[in-house]
């Protein structure tokens, strides 16, 4: 089953004869022209003679996937979370758009119970991480209108079990663009620039009591404004 737009584009490459990195390109070129994810993979496949109907991704079982891994192994879903929180701090805005940030908190959030806790350490960590990535940045291309900008609003394809979902990426969204930032902890709108890492300054100050200062560095990376693109041609 075909969760993911990389493996899609896997699959239009095998079937096409042509380079993965070549599918990329026409993709991400649509794509940033305002095209949503599956508007683009059904007009390049045409492109090269294939039948778009047999290249297409489902959302909900998409969102499955991701409780899956995140319910699998607390101990590894505290490591995933705080790896995606780390990335969007990174002055490379590529690393992990945020609107599929916004979107793994989301269903993290909405987890019913603990996950499964295990006594051993936890194992895959660096390849459950890069699944979490690709999957919740091939959700948020579904269930999202896009822009050059970014995201334009909910994309009317988007099933009625996700609407609130993709409601709640738009708004955090614009609300970054905007320069406001919603505490990961306490869930208080606060500036962007007062917030520290994905903290609010009062939860920060009780989680990182006696800790250093963010520097300037440390927050470069969150005046950002671009998302980066949705597929890598590196492979």
């Amino acid at each position: 089953m075909t969760l993911t737009a990389r493996e899609l584009v896997h699959r239009i490459a095998e079937d096409s004869g042509l380079s993965y990195r070549e599918i990329v390109h026409r993709l991400n070129s649509r794509m940033a022209q305002g095209h949503g994810l599956l508007v683009s993979v059904h007009s390049v496949a045409e492109e090269c003679g294939l039948d778009p109907d047999k290249y297409t991704l489902n959302p909900l079982r998409i969102v499955d996937r991701i409780r899956e891994i995140l319910n699998a192994d607390h101990a590894r879903t505290l490591m995933i979370s705080a790896v995606l929180a780390q990335m969007i701090e990174s002055p490379d805005g590529s690393t992990l758009p945020l609107p599929a940030f916004f979107a793994f908190v989301d269903i993290l959030s909405g987890l019913e119970g603990q996950a499964c806790l295990r006594r051993t350490p936890p194992t895959n960590v660096e390849g459950a991480t890069t699944e979490v990535i690709e999957l919740c940045t091939t959700l948020v291309s579904l269930i999202c209108d896009w822009s050059s900008t970014g995201v334009a609003g909910v994309s009317r394809d988007c099933p009625d079990e996700l609407r609130e979902l993709a409601k709640t990426v738009l708004r955090k969204t614009r609300m970054y663009q905007a320069g406001l930032w919603t505490c990961l902890s306490c869930g208080r709108i606060t500036s962007l620039k007062e917030s520290r890492s994905v903290l609010c300054p009062g939860c920060a100050d009780e989680e990182f009591q006696g800790d250093s200062p963010p520097t300037d560095e440390m927050s470069e990376g969150r005046h950002r404004t671009g998302y980066g693109q949705f597929l890598s041609s590196d492979e």
